[in-house]
């Protein structure tokens, strides 16, 4: 998870740079709306929000170590101003916005030390925005880094549906869905917590009821890295069977960004006035929606291995555990239990153990080595 974040716009001054070429230049500039620096553990992510996709060139500089973005064609739309630069996070000390003679616009990133590019994610039409993963190639350590970052434990925020007045869905002989989640979310904790590189925290962790809004609220307090939203679904068509998989919709994003005044998120010195904050809110959004899907894509695969899938397993909606603008998460139905046969399987202990040890290894997969990855168009 982002532990702390620097989040402004920055103006242009004046930086030499080398020419880029090809295609990119055929069409109007795009345009630079904003830039989020955050920190996750050791490392950083720079995203950079654009309306639309260009072509893009790293490369590292020493003395002083920098790591340089060059967009070709590009124009730099920041509403803070032509000049300026921002603070960084992490070991990215800052960065400076520049535009170059030939139409390109440059990011320079000033770094504490020699770093490596982890990831670079390269944005759809729909999200064009491209992030970029940086960690330091020697020991580095920040000046207050927060629990997470001293322990090199990610934090994982488990969220058993229902509970208490709520049992949710019942099944065709009486299984309930609260007490059922409610012990594949006590595995999911024993699983993750024995590898060791986990801090885990439930958001219920016995037969309570818990409002929706108190356990995205719980997620954002604990900082968490990835919030996990276990349920057990049901439907008329009793035929219907599987697990699923649910990220936030584009209409569950338009509706986390009206209501940005439940989210209490540091801006920095971005300006209030002029849509700067709203910006950065989409831009949040995008980047937590984009690492939702992530996940959503390794955790499919694996729920598989030991489980029946639904048809189109992975599916999008605008639940309110979903919505929060910087925690990615996912809501994972364990299958159906108004299905005779699912209803069975997630009434035994040791299937929900097997989903659970499923989840866990997914987990393990998606903070593994970064690889380059497209986000979801």
């Amino acid at each position: 998870m982002i532990s702390r974040r620097s989040l402004l716009f920055a103006g242009a001054t004046a930086l030499g740079g080398a020419a880029l070429s090809g295609r990119a230049w055929a069409d109007a500039p795009a345009a630079v709306r904003g830039v989020l620096v955050q920190e996750a553990g050791a490392a950083a992510r720079v995203t950079v929000a654009l309306e639309r996709q260009v072509q893009a060139r790293t490369f590292f500089l020493e003395s002083p170590h920098r790591f340089v973005i060059d967009l070709a064609n590009t124009r730099l739309a920041l509403p803070q101003g032509a000049s300026g630069e921002g603070p960084g996070a992490g070991f990215i000390r800052r960065y400076r916005y520049a535009p170059q003679a030939d139409g390109a616009a440059r990011l320079v990133l000033d770094l504490e030390a020699p770093a490596e590019l982890l990831r670079q994610e390269v944005g759809g039409r729909r999200s064009p925005d491209l992030s970029f993963d940086l960690a330091p190639t020697v020991p580095f350590a920040p000046a207050q880094p927060r629990e997470g970052a001293r322990t090199g434990r990610r934090t994982i925020v488990v969220d058993a549906g229902h509970g208490g007045r709520d049992p949710g869905a019942v099944g065709v002989t009486g299984v309930r869905e609260k007490d059922v989640v409610l012990d594949a979310a006590l595995h999911l904790r024993q699983a993750l917590e024995s590898r060791g590189r986990y801090r885990v925290a439930l958001t219920r962790d016995a037969d309570r009821y818990v409002p929706l809004e108190d356990r995205v609220r719980f997620a954002r307090a604990q900082h968490a890295d990835l919030f996990i939203s276990i349920h057990a679904d049901a439907n008329a068509n009793t035929a219907a069977q599987g697990a699923s998989v649910y990220t936030l919709s584009e209409r569950g994003q338009a509706r986390a960004q009206n209501m940005a005044q439940n989210w209490d998120i540091d801006f920095g010195d971005a300006p209030r006035a002029g849509g700067v904050q709203d910006i950065l809110l989409d831009l949040y959004q995008r980047e937590t929606t984009n690492r939702s899907a992530q996940f959503a894509q390794v955790v499919i695969p694996r729920l598989g291995q030991v489980a029946p899938l639904l048809r189109n397993t992975h599916r999008n909606a605008g639940l309110y555990v979903l919505l929060a603008p910087d925690v990615p998460a996912v809501l994972i139905e364990t299958g159906f239990l108004s299905n005779a046969t699912d209803e069975r399987r997630l009434a035994d202990p040791r299937a929900r153990q097997a989903m659970a040890e499923a989840m866990a290894q997914a987990v393990d997969a998606y903070f593994a080595a970064p690889q380059l990855m497209a986000a979801r168009a």
